[in-house]
C-alpha cells in the first residue's frame, strides 16, 4: 500500500516591494496568498492527515495554518527544508540572466543567485526526505518552497539528485504515492484558486520581473 506525500508550496510573497529585495527568513503572505492558502483548505477539507509539516519560515508556517483552520492534525517544523539561498543580489555580475537560468545549473557546485551550493541544498533536503521516509505515517503533507518541491519531486521520479523542468506556482499542490510498488506521480501544481495558471512565466522570471520593478505578467 502506498503512502501519500502531498506536497504544497506556500502561497503568495512579495520579496521585492517597490523592487527592493527584503530578506526572506520574514516574508509573510501577501493578502493574495492568504486566499491561495485558503483555497487550498477548503480543497484538502475532507482529506486525513497524519501529520502536516512546514520549514518554521513565516511564509510556511501561516500558509499551513490557513489551510489547516479548523482542523486538528499534528503539525511540526522541518528547517531542512528550508528553501535554497540567495547571496547578495547587487554582487551578481549579470543578475538577469542568473535569475533565468537559476534550477537549471550547468553543474550543481555553481551556486544559486550568487549564494547556496545546489549541491548542498540538494544534500541538506533529500537527507531530511530521506529521514521523513522512515517516520510511520500514511498521508502526509509538506508546506515547503518552491526549489524545494522541485528537489523532492526530481528525486522520487528519476532516483537521482537534480531538477526536473518543472514549474511550482504559489499554492501549487502536487501529490506523490509512495510504495515498494514504485513511485506514482499523481498530481503535480494544481492551483485550486486558479486551474488554469494565465501566466506564461516561470516562476523565476517573474521573480526577475519583481526585482526589476516591473510588470508580473
Amino acid at each position: 500500500m502506498r503512502r501519500r506525500l502531498i506536497l504544497l508550496r506556500h502561497g503568495e510573497v512579495d520579496y521585492f516591494p517597490q523592487g527592493r529585495p527584503v530578506p526572506p527568513e520574514g516574508v509573510g503572505l501577501t493578502e493574495r496568498g492568504k486566499e491561495q492558502a485558503r483555497a487550498v483548505g477548503a480543497l484538502l477539507w475532507n482529506v486525513p492527515l497524519d501529520l502536516a509539516l512546514h520549514t518554521g519560515l513565516r511564509r510556511t508556517e501561516e500558509t499551513l495554518a490557513l489551510v489547516l483552520e479548523g482542523r486538528e492534525v499534528e503539525v511540526e517544523a522541518w528547517p531542512e527544508f528550508r528553501e535554497i539561498r540567495p547571496g547578495r543580489l547587487r554582487d551578481l555580475l549579470d543578475p538577469e540572466r542568473a535569475f533565468r537560468e537559476a534550477f537549471h545549473p550547468q553543474s550543481l557546485e555553481e551556486r544559486f543567485l550568487g549564494g547556496e551550493r545546489y549541491r548542498d541544498f540538494l544534500e541538506r533536503v533529500l537527507a531530511a526526505y530521506r529521514r521523513l521516509l522512515e517516520r510511520p505515517w500514511g498521508t502526509l503533507l509538506l508546506v515547503a518552497h518552491g526549489g524545494v518541491i522541485r528537489a523532492l519531486l526530481s528525486y522520487a521520479l528519476t532516483g537521482r539528485p537534480g531538477f526536473l523542468p518543472m514549474e511550482v506556482h504559489p499554492c501549487g499542490l502536487s501529490v506523490l504515492d509512495l510504495g515498494e510498488e514504485g513511485t506514482l506521480l499523481r498530481l503535480h501544481n494544481l492551483t485550486p484558486y486558479d486551474l488554469l495558471p494565465q501566466t506564461r512565466l516561470s516562476t523565476m522570471e517573474e521573480l526577475w520581473q519583481a526585482y526589476r520593478g516591473g510588470p508580473r505578467r
